[in-house]
Order: C-alpha cells, then structure tokens, then sequence
C-alpha cells in the first residue's frame, strides 16, 4: 500500500504545473514535498527521507536536494501543503451531517519541547499537542487546527467553523461542545449544532437560551431514543478519527524528531492529505 500511495502522490505533485517549475530554485516544490511525503508515508525524519538507498528503484534518477535546503524549502512551504490537503479534499463527496471532535497529540513529559502543554484527555491528563477536527460524514476531514493540549476545544470549534458555509448541515459533537456561542457560531455558519449537556435534566439559563440549543435540549432529553440516535451517529467521528490512525501512513503518534507547534502542524496537514489522497482512490 505504501508504494502505491507513493507512486499517487508523485503523480498528483508532478501533474501540476505549478509546483513542478522552478522558477529561481534548483528543485521544484514538487520534489520537496515529495520527499517530504516519503517521510510521512514512513514516519521517517526529513535527514532519513533523503537516503536514496530507501526510495524505491523508479525514483532514485529524481535529483533531491541536500538537507539544509529541503528544511529551508519546507519552512516555505506549510500554507502549500495545507492547500493540497484541501484541494484533495474538495474531489471527496460530502454528507448532510458534519462532526467535531479533538484527538490527543501526546509526547513525554521529558521534551524540550517549550509549546507542548499539560491538558485534559480521557481518563486523566496528558502531555503534547491536540488536533481538533470538522469533519464530514462522508469521512474526509474539513478542516483542522493544531493547538497545545490545554486549549479549550469548544473555542477552538469556533474558528473552525467561523466564515463557513455549513449550507443547513447538522453539526454534532460530544459534551465538551456544549457552549452558547459555538451554537451562535454554528448558526451564523448556516448549520445546526446538537450537543449533549454536561449535567442533562437541569434547568437553562436565560443567556444560554440559544434556539439551537434549546432544540438539542429537547431532541436529546425529552424525545423517546434521541440520545441514543445521536450516539449513534456522532459515533462517525470516532470511525474517522480511527480509521486515519489506523492505516499504516496514518496520524497514529508524533515521532520524536516531529516537536515545536509549527513542526506538528506540517506533520498532521501532510498526514491528513495522505489520508485523503486515499480516500480519493478508495472513491475513485
């Protein structure tokens, strides 16, 4: 699987025109973020990925560039590939439903690293990082944003979806979600959010009355099994999330040469167009 989705990635960067010229530059952007695709494919540093010896033998004639000039390229290159993840992203089919939902980055408690934070994952506390995700039903990944572990997720939902257009899409989430201007939020985006309380069976406040809101009260608490049937189908996120750490190029962990929140961001971006590009030809 590891070679094919090499070999789709090759040909997806050296289609387009605009990243094979060269411009000023020895090596086009296509060959930097190729071999930074190798790496991601193999969780190997950048230094590892630039070892001909491991490439497969129809690559090995690509002149790649040295290391200090692959890192200087790549620096140059986080909002290019964040843009190829969503171009893939728009060849995917989309659902009426969307979801959200936050998956733990953890490093040890030893790193140097000074923008890994201490913050809440299930069962306790964790150190690292944190990727929180608008995904579609479908199974692609909207959206994403790379944040220290201490960070509010239900905030961060917020830039998520602000300046979207959700076109009348149901947005669900777990209870962590559950926060007055992301409903806010969500509806000015032209979704609907529905979200469980932290404490159901009690009584609402009048500034937390949002409509939305008090829909998701009722759906969930007052209708016979609608808790259940959220469950059940906020249970996609779960899948998602599963499946993209589950494949063998997937955003399993963060190696350890993959620190500072720059570094993580490009790392979990090309992880993401990874998964995408495979989705694509699972469609396809």
């Amino acid at each position: 699987m590891d070679s094919q989705l090499l070999h789709r990635l090759y040909l997806f960067l050296f289609d387009d025109p605009k990243l094979t010229r060269t411009r000023n530059c020895v090596y086009s952007d296509a060959v930097v973020l190729l071999v930074f695709g190798f790496a991601l494919i193999h969780d190997l540093s950048p230094r590892a990925a630039l070892r001909s010896d491991r490439w497969p033998l129809w690559c090995r004639k690509i002149p790649f560039p040295g290391y200090s000039q692959l890192m200087k390229r790549l620096n140059r290159l986080d909002d290019q590939v964040a843009a190829l993840r969503n171009r893939l992203r728009a060849e995917l089919p989309s659902a009426s439903d969307k979801l959200i939902d936050g998956k733990p980055l953890g490093v040890s408690g030893f790193t140097h690293d000074p923008d890994a934070r201490n913050g809440h994952v299930p069962g306790g506390f964790a150190y690292g990082y944190k990727v929180h995700v608008l995904a579609d039903a479908a199974g692609p990944i909207d959206d994403l944003i790379v944040t220290p572990m201490n960070t509010s997720e239900s905030d961060v939902a917020q830039e998520l979806v602000a300046g979207r257009d959700l076109g009348d899409a149901t947005v669900r989430a777990d209870a962590n979600y559950d926060d007055r201007d992301l409903y806010a939020a969500v509806a000015d985006a032209g979704g609907r959010l529905i979200a469980p309380r932290r404490k159901p069976g009690q009584g609402i406040v009048k500034r937390s009355r949002h409509p939305h809101r008090l829909a998701a009260v009722k759906e969930l608490e007052q209708t016979p099994d609608g808790l259940r049937r959220f469950k059940r189908k906020r249970n996609r996120i779960e899948q998602i999330l599963a499946h993209l750490g589950n494949l063998s190029f997937g955003l399993s962990r963060l190696p350890n040469h993959v620190r500072r929140l720059r570094r993580v961001r490009r790392w979990v971006n090309g992880k993401v167009m990874l998964y995408h590009l495979h989705l694509l030809n699972r469609y396809r």
